[in-house]
This record gives structure tokens, C-alpha cells and sequence, in this order.
């Protein structure tokens, strides 16, 4: 009975290790999407101790995977390949949401411009398109824990928002384009924003 839990212990630490090392996550970037310390996930991995059922979903939700996949012995080609899915997947989630919003967009410059509205201001659907796309990637980098990637998006909608607003309203207003001022100290508190509210490993 010992030695199946040693063995078991052993099978989920290297399974760990292996996709960890696959999604090209270090100890520490693992740990602190857990809330964990990079102790902890040391000894996992070198099979010293497991971590409980809840975080054991937890990490086979972060790399799309099951919790049998954790606990089987798997090759390491198949551990490859669930995790590419995955990776795959999300992309084409973030590329799909994205396409939908650009579609929407050419459909309302289309119409416009079949009807005369907002003659010369039409191609604006597509400036428009990009704050509302950074939203919409901004939510699933935060849903999939990649702060990289949210704090990218953060910044990517600040910059296209501001653009946005100096374009729709420059032909009224001629200093408009200070609003991209603006963007700067807020581009600067995004960015220490994001390095002062990493989660510390505990």
C-alpha cells in the first residue's frame, strides 16, 4: 500500500514537472498562478508530497487536461500533444471572438456606406473594432491567469481607445490629440499596476 503511494506520488510529481516544463512555465511562474510557493512545487514534482484534489483540478484546468492525466502514466508525446490542443484551442477561441467583431464591423461600414451615412467617416467601424477586440482578449487572458498577456491587451486598449476618440471627434476639435497624452501616465499605471499585484508565492 506504502508503495503504491510512493509510486503514485512519484507518477503525479513527474507528470507536473513534464507539462510544466511543456507550457514553459518556471517553478516560481507555476507557484504563483497556484498561490502556491515554488517549494511546494518543487516537492511535488520530485514526489515528496501531493497537492490535494482541488489544486490537482486546478492544474489540469491551467494546462487543459484532466485530472487523469495528472494522476496516468502518459508518454510524454501525448503530454505534448493535449497541451498543444489546448494551446491551440485558445487561440482559436481568441481568433474567433476577435474575427466576429471585425465581421460586425465591415457589416456596419458596408451599410453606412451603402446609405450615406456618416459619408467619409465610415472606415471608423474598424478603428472601433480594435478597444472593443482588446476587451474581449483582455477577458480571456485574465480567464486563462496569463498576466502577460492581460497586461499587453490593457495597454493595447488604452492606446486604441484613445486613438479612437481623437480620430471621431478631430474634425471638431483641433487639440484632440492631447487625449493620447493621457494614455501615457495611464499605460504607466497599468504596467505598475501589474508588477506590484503579482500574487506572492506563499
Amino acid at each position: 500500500m506504502e508503495q503504491n503511494e510512493e509510486n503514485l506520488k512519484t507518477t503525479i510529481g513527474k507528470n507536473i514537472g513534464e507539462y510544466r516544463k511543456l507550457a514553459g512555465f518556471s517553478q516560481l511562474d507555476f507557484a504563483e498562478k497556484l498561490n502556491y510557493s515554488d517549494k511546494a512545487v518543487s516537492k511535488w514534482e520530485r514526489g515528496e508530497s501531493l497537492p490535494d484534489i482541488i489544486v490537482l483540478k486546478q492544474i489540469a484546468d491551467l494546462f487543459g487536461i484532466t485530472v487523469n492525466d495528472l494522476i496516468g502514466d502518459v508518454s510524454k508525446k501525448k503530454k505534448t500533444h493535449n497541451l498543444h490542443k489546448f494551446l491551440r484551442n485558445k487561440i482559436f477561441i481568441m481568433l474567433l471572438s476577435t474575427g466576429l467583431v471585425f465581421l460586425i464591423a465591415t457589416i456596419a461600414y458596408v451599410f453606412l456606406t451603402m446609405f450615406n451615412i456618416l459619408t467619409g467617416y465610415t472606415w471608423l467601424a474598424f478603428i472601433y473594432a480594435l478597444p472593443i477586440c482588446s476587451i474581449i482578449c483582455m477577458v480571456f487572458s485574465g480567464r486563462w491567469k496569463q498576466k502577460l498577456a492581460l497586461a499587453i491587451f490593457e495597454s493595447i486598449f488604452v492606446w486604441t481607445l484613445a486613438l479612437s476618440i481623437c480620430l471621431s471627434v478631430n474634425f471638431a476639435f483641433s487639440q484632440i490629440w492631447l487625449l493620447l497624452i493621457i494614455a501615457v501616465p495611464m499605460q504607466v499605471l497599468i504596467i505598475l499596476w501589474n508588477w506590484f499585484t503579482r500574487k506572492k508565492p506563499i
